[in-house]
């Protein structure tokens, strides 16, 4: 997936971004520069019922969160929770998850499920 990241970033894409179903997400640290971060997907609170609108939701979620002058972490973070959350239910809307939603799952969020930072 760097390999990926760099191809994007060299062809003019000023933040790639790349989902990799279960293997989590993956974009580069607005922080440290070069860095690549990932997040694995946020844990399903229950089996999913259809996972038509994962992708969706999480551009969507990742998208709003940078409009908001949020960091790519918490972006990353985000579009995983809300494309956890739509697979929860039939189709790519019902499911999503409001600003105050998202934030309380960050709260709350699982032992381990952190921003790991890559080369």
């Amino acid at each position: 997936d760097r390999y990926l990241l760099k191809g994007l970033k060299d062809l003019g894409v000023s933040l790639p971004v790349i989902t990799d179903g279960p293997h989590g997400s993956y974009t580069y640290d607005d922080v440290v520069v070069g860095k690549i971060i990932h997040i694995d997907i946020y844990p399903d609170i229950a089996p999913p019922v259809d996972r038509t609108g994962a992708g969706d939701a999480f551009a969507s979620t990742f998208s709003a969160a940078k409009y908001l002058g949020l960091d790519n972490k918490t972006a990353l973070m985000w579009g995983s929770i809300n494309s956890m959350s739509v697979c929860q239910y039939v189709g790519a809307q019902e499911g999503l998850l409001s600003r105050e939603k998202l934030e309380n799952y960050l709260k709350t969020k699982p032992p381990g499920w952190e921003i790991e930072v890559l080369g």
